[in-house]
This record gives structure tokens, C-alpha cells and sequence, in this order.
């Protein structure tokens, strides 16, 4: 079965959903999306009964078809499916060819226009860290904005988080006042209410903005922004769980983290290149309404910057907040002497002290001498106290470094790897027909050596599934799950189970000699003796991350649990490059000690002293977790729950 004809057209038609708003500006995207395609489209067969369904939630294809191994003229022909500006990597080329096919039924399989799905760019700068780190990275680069902004997160709660957003867009305001011209901004969260039983794209009024859950400034406080916010949720399990923003056309940021304040160890990576407007295009049909005013940039395709790329502190959105270790500090002097005192952009975090009046003997994190306790307590956990020493590492190499300035490198091939939202309760197969679950399963697959996944979560039937199969034909699968996280929720029924009770079910279905291929671990904060369990709320990690064979990532929303792979909107993208592969593996070993704290063979966790752990949530799948399970998904609804 090679890539079909269907397919090989919509990969290479001149339409897109950019291309057809910048036409009509003032259409709702939604209805372009649906007619944009049509002829390409099987009639639905069932619907769900909301005029804003995606199309891909209309379609019912075999999710389970198991697709036979590529040709090399099948790897061929998908390779002229993208633009992927050079010839991707066979094994990059396997999982593409497995996302196309989910396009034969549905051309929005991806949530992003066909023509969009295959592109390439660049990473200049990732963060692997607490959310103030990332958040400082959405200021800098909000402030620099000039002409719009977009901006998606899953849950937006009032927060230290959420008020460094609200100063950014006041900032950017002011700057736009002084230069004469508006910036439009758009952005988007998910709060489920009772509006979106008639209506699942509801904009968000004055009231709303100035509650005391959200906290956004009002409207008249910010004159030079023009701003619409649209809380979109597919009534019932249908989340909203992307979390990304573009700035220009020129850059975007994927990340995993909601803006809230958690003592998580978040994700994100700063993208560039063409598969910024494949990203703008995925926007564009999650808004589905028609806008007020229109992006500005729509008929501006992304241009790279001249020059070249710009990477470290050459980029045009990089602060001294990036910087770590030994020379990071170094060069933050060099930039502080060049400036004549704090340096650019450092007036972004007034409340931190000048880093030179501080103990050098500390080491140098996010731009000030701190301990790493201190650094991962920014995270909304102020109390919790290292159990371990610090040792100052002997190489530079071993820093703990939440911030990783890649190597300059040349554009490398990427794609978008997504779902749309799908509320109809029930874990129906037709739900995983998209190019995200696609992925997911073609990297088990396909991998040849190993596969490395971090994940908040790890229950969804698919992915356990797959892992085992791909256990048991030799390849090593290391899996960095957070125990405890979010046990009240993945307890219900239909929900996979918690990550404990998954743990222990997985190795009991290996024989013996295919245990040793299995090493699950469960995350552990980089100043902890041992994991603690999530419910504590005080060493998390939300990170989510797959890595095939050292040399394919893919990285953004999606957790490896039920609801991300039957459920909710999800987007991340896949990229192949082995370098930015290995810096992400090495910042994950220097940042966390998760690498230290192996499961047992027997899905069990053991101290050096052969002692479980003792906090345990103890919530399992029967009618104890039941009755958890509602209450930590009421409490994840108003903002208190993981997810």
C-alpha cells in the first residue's frame, strides 16, 4: 500500500487555510475549513450534534488497521509529501507515511491544512525547567511583537504565571502606543461552562476577563493591543489541551506546561522556520470563528531572518534569563559591562537581585546565583527542602542547565503531529485516526534500537499495547512516568488506571527475559533522594516527550494517557535531527534524577533499603477510586487538579 493518490493531491494542492482566510478575511474559519477540501471528504456517517465538531471527529475510519512496512518507494513518495527542504530520514519517513494515511479518510486528520502538515525549521532554544522559566521566555517574546499575537493554552487560572502574561501584554500595549500602531492579539483557553452545550467556541467577555478565576486586564487598560479571547471546549471529554503561541509569523513556542502556577518540571521549545505557518495554520482552525479584527499577517508568509538564523544571544528574542551554569555567568558579566549594568531585558525581572552582589559559590540558574532547591521552588512550592547534598559538578557538561541554547544547525525536516478534540464519551477507535496517535504508535513501530518517552501519565490502551509489543521484539523502551500523578483522574472507569496499577500490569504480561528491555522510572526532582509521589504537589513533572532510536523527537501537548489519545486537541510536532535528540536526553539527565530511580521488574518501586514508597496515594480503579476520581476531575475542571 503506497501513499494514495488522494493523499499525494491534498499534500500538494495550492489551498490552504491561511491562503483561503487571507482571501476572505472576515469568514469564519470553521466554515472555510469545511468546504475547503469537500471533494476530498467521505460523508460522514454519524454525527455528534455540534455545528463546531471538527470534521475529523465526523469521520469513521479503521484506526486499528495495522499498515504493512513501507517500500522504499513508498518512503519515496511520502518524502515528496512535505517540504521538508532535504530528504528526511528513513525512519522519519516511516512514521510520515503511516500519519498520511490517516488523510485518506479525513484531510483534517492533522488539524492543519494538508499542504502545512510536512515542513522543516529550526530549534534555537528549548527549556526544560519550573514554569516562571518558560513563562519569563513568553514575556520576552510577547514584548517584541509587532504586529500580532496568538496565543492557546488549556487552562488559564489568576496566578503569578497568568499576572506575567497580563504585565506582557500591558507592555506590549505601551509599545505599541509609543509606536503608533495596534497589535492584534488573539488567544485562547479552555474553561469549560454550560454555554458550550449550544455553542463550544464561546468569546470571552469583559466580566469574564475580570473575574477573579482569570484576572486578565481589561480592554480599556490595554488601548494598544486590539484582543479577542475565544474558551473553546467540546462538551463532554472534547479538551482543549494545546498549549502554543506565534509571535509575527517570525516564531513560535510549544510548550507542555498551562498557564497556572504548579511545581512542575515543564517543556518548551522555540521554533522557527516554515513550520511556523504550519503551526499559524493549526490556529486558524482552532479559533473556527471569524475574527475581529482579522490577524494582520495572513497574507504574510514566514520569511527566515536576515542573515540567517540567530542562535544563543544573537537571537533577537533571547534575554540574559536564558543563560546557566559557569558560562552562562560568564558571559552574562561580559553582556552586563557591555550594557553598563543590567543588561537588555533583564528589567523583566526586577524582583531578582543583580546576580553579582550574590554568592558565586551557588550555582548560576536562569540568569542569578541560586540553589537548585530554590530554583525548582519557584515552581508554587516554596516549603519543599533538598534531601540531597549539592555537589558542584567536575564538567560544565553536568551543570544543571534548564536552558538549553542548541548548536546553530541548518533547517531539518519536521511535521505537525496532532488530533482534534473529540467529546462523544467512550474510547472509540475512529478517535485515534489522527496523525498524533499515528505517530506515536509508528515510532513503537518502526524503532530499531530503543524508544525513550517522559510523560506526566502512561495508561492509554494503544501505547501499553504498543510499548509491550515493541518490548518483546527486542527494543528498549525507557519510560519516565510521575507516580501519583493525577490518580484521581485516571482511576474512573474507561480511564486506563493510575500509573501505579499500569507499572505493575505491564511487567506481568513480559516473560522473564523480555523484562530486562522494560526500564520504567519513576520522575524524581533533581535535589530529591527519591521520587514523591504527585499528590504532594511538590516535585512534578509534566514534561511529554518521545525519542525514537536517539535520532527522531517528537515534543508538545500530548500525554500518554487516555484522554490525550482518544479525547483532547493535542498538538506537537516530530523532528528529525539525532543532535537536538541528544541535547533534549542530556538536559532531561542533568535537570532531573529520574535516570537514578528504576521500577522494579515486578512494576514496583524500591528505596536502596528495599522500601516501597510510603505515599501512596492508595487510589485504585474500584469504587474508592471511583469517588476520587470524580473529585479530582471536579478539581481539575476549576484549575486544581493536574492535567
Amino acid at each position: 500500500m503506497t501513499v494514495s493518490g488522494k493523499v499525494y493531491a491534498l499534500t500538494h494542492s495550492e489551498k490552504t487555510l491561511t491562503a483561503a482566510l487571507a482571501a476572505s478575511p472576515t469568514s469564519s474559519t470553521g466554515h472555510l475549513a469545511k468546504t475547503l477540501y469537500a471533494e476530498h471528504h467521505k460523508k460522514p456517517t454519524s454525527a455528534e450534534g455540534y455545528l463546531e465538531t471538527f470534521m475529523g471527529v465526523l469521520q469513521r475510519g479503521n484506526a486499528n488497521e495495522t499498515l504493512p512496512e513501507p517500500t522504499q518507494a513508498d518512503l519515496d513518495r511520502a518524502a515528496e509529501c512535505g517540504d521538508f527542504g532535504i530528504r528526511p530520514s528513513d525512519l522519519f519517513l516511516k512514521i510520515y507515511y503511516d500519519m498520511l494515511a490517516t488523510l485518506d479518510t479525513n484531510p483534517w486528520a492533522g488539524v492543519v491544512s494538508p499542504p502545512l502538515l510536512g515542513s522543516r525549521g529550526v530549534v534555537n532554544l528549548s527549556i526544560i525547567s519550573v514554569i516562571p522559566d518558560i513563562i519569563q521566555h513568553h514575556y520576552d517574546c510577547i514584548v517584541r511583537a509587532e504586529s500580532e499575537v496568538f496565543l492557546a493554552t488549556n487552562f488559564w487560572q489568576a496566578s503569578k504565571s497568568a499576572t506575567k502574561i497580563c504585565d506582557a501584554l500591558l507592555e506590549l500595549s505601551r509599545r505599541a502606543m509609543r509606536r503608533g500602531k495596534k497589535v492584534v492579539v488573539k488567544m485562547m483557553y479552555d474553561r469549560a461552562n454550560l454555554k458550550m452545550l449550544t455553542e463550544s467556541h464561546v468569546l470571552v467577555d469583559d466580566v469574564e476577563m475580570a473575574s477573579d478565576e482569570v484576572k486578565l486586564p481589561k480592554r480599556s487598560d490595554m488601548p494598544g493591543i486590539d484582543f479577542e479571547l475565544v474558551n473553546f471546549h467540546q462538551p463532554v471529554f472534547g479538551t482543549f489541551h494545546c498549549k502554543f503561541m506565534i509571535v509575527d509569523r517570525k516564531m513560535a513556542l510549544l510548550n507542555s506546561n498551562n498557564i497556572q502556577d504548579r511545581p512542575n518540571m515543564e517543556m518548551m521549545i522555540h521554533l522557527e522556520g516554515p513550520i511556523v505557518d504550519s503551526l499559524y495554520d493549526t490556529a486558524l482552525i482552532s479559533w473556527f470563528r471569524s475574527m475581529h479584527p482579522p490577524l494582520p499577517l495572513l497574507d504574510t508568509q514566514y520569511q527566515p531572518p536576515e542573515g540567517g538564523y540567530k542562535f544563543g544571544m544573537d537571537n533577537e528574542y533571547a534575554t540574559p534569563w536564558i543563560l546557566d551554569g559557569r558560562e552562562g555567568a560568564e558571559l552574562f558579566k561580559i553582556l552586563q559591562q557591555e550594557a553598563g549594568g543590567i543588561p537588555d531585558g533583564a528589567v523583566d525581572k526586577g524582583e531578582r537581585e543583580d546576580p553579582e552582589s550574590l554568592d558565586e559559590e551557588l550555582p548560576f540558574i536562569s540568569g542569578t546565583y541560586q540553589t537548585i532547591t530554590e530554583h525548582l521552588n519557584a515552581g508554587d512550592q516554596p516549603d519543599t527542602h533538598a534531601s540531597v547534598p549539592y555537589e558542584p559538578p567536575a564538567s560544565s557538561k553536568d551543570e544543571y542547565s534548564p536552558h538549553i541554547l542548541h548548536t546553530r544547525h541548518g533547517e531539518c525536516p519536521m511535521a505537525l503531529v496532532n488530533r482534534a478534540p473529540s467529546g462523544s464519551p467512550g474510547n472509540h477507535a475512529s478517535s485515534l485516526h489522527n496523525t498524533q496517535d499515528a505517530a506515536w504508535l509508528a515510532g513503537l513501530k518502526y524503532a530499531q534500537r530503543k524508544v525513550f518517552v517522559q510523560s506526566p501519565t502512561l495508561n492509554a490502551a494503544p501505547v501499553v499495547e504498543g510499548i509491550l509489543n515493541a518490548v518483546r521484539r527486542g527494543i528498549q523502551c525507557i519510560l519516565y512516568i510521575d507516580v501519583g500523578f493525577n490518580d484521581g483522574g485516571e482511576a474512573l472507569p474507561g480511564q486506563g488506571g493510575t500509573n501505579e496499577e499500569v507499572s505493575k500490569t505491564m511487567f506481568a504480561q513480559l516473560m522473564e527475559e523480555e523484562k530486562d528491555k522494560l526500564k520504567l522510572y519513576w520522575y524524581t526532582g533533581k535535589d530529591q533522594i527519591k521520587p514523591i509521589n504527585a499528590s504532594a504537589q511538590k516535585r512534578n513533572c509534566h514534561v511529554k516527550l518521545m525519542i525514537i532510536d536517539d535520532s527522531v523527537g517528537i515534543v508538545g501537548n500530548g500525554n500518554q494517557d487516555t484522554q490525550s489519545w482518544y479525547h483532547s486537541q493535542e498538538v506537537n510536532v516530530m523532528v528529525d535531527n539525532p543532535m537536538l535528540c541528544q541535547d533534549w536526553l542530556d538536559g532531561i539527565r542533568r535537570n532531573q534524577n529520574t535516570h537514578l530511580h528504576e521500577v522494579a521488574k515486578d512494576g514496583i518501586y524500591r528505596d536502596m533499603y528495599g522500601n516501597p514508597l510510603t505515599d501512596s496515594t492508595g487510589v485504585g480503579s474500584g469504587f474508592r477510586g471511583v469517588i476520587k476520581g470524580i473529585q479530582g476531575s471536579i478539581a481539575r475542571v476549576r484549575g486544581k487538579g493536574g492535567f
